[in-house]
């Protein structure tokens, strides 16, 4: 009984702690640009701001070409950073041979997302 007990302790643990890594920012990034390579926007919807899906929708082929640029300028993803502010966050993406790209994210009830704005003032 008790190790029943054990095994099941970890079993939700293990699962706890995979839904948290699945909402956090960096899970976010990494699905929006799976979400851009697959013109799948269900699953940008899910991970991006009404107004970044409005304009990954105007730009989608342009926002393709330039994730698909950017893995042959700046070669694998050598690290990810993300800097978490109350319920605003930073993702930066540095590469093996390029330069970083920073992506910035919301929370929206609970879930991070990530947010492209076109409104310069806002930065």
């Amino acid at each position: 009984m008790r190790k029943r007990f054990f095994v099941f302790a970890a079993i939700i643990a293990a699962l706890s702690f995979g839904c948290f890594l699945q909402n956090s920012p960096k899970a976010a990034v990494e699905k929006f640009a799976q979400a851009i390579e697959k013109n799948d926007m269900k699953a940008l919807a899910e991970v991006a701001t009404p107004d970044t899906v409005q304009l990954v929708a105007m730009f989608g082929t342009k926002m393709q070409g330039y994730l698909a640029s950017s893995k042959v300028e700046n070669g694998k993803v050598k690290s990810m950073a993300e800097k978490i502010d109350g319920d605003k966050a930073t993702v930066t993406i540095t590469y093996e041979k390029g330069k970083d790209e920073t992506f910035d994210l919301v929370k929206v009830d609970g879930k991070w997302k990530v947010n492209i704005s076109t409104d310069m003032t806002n930065k």
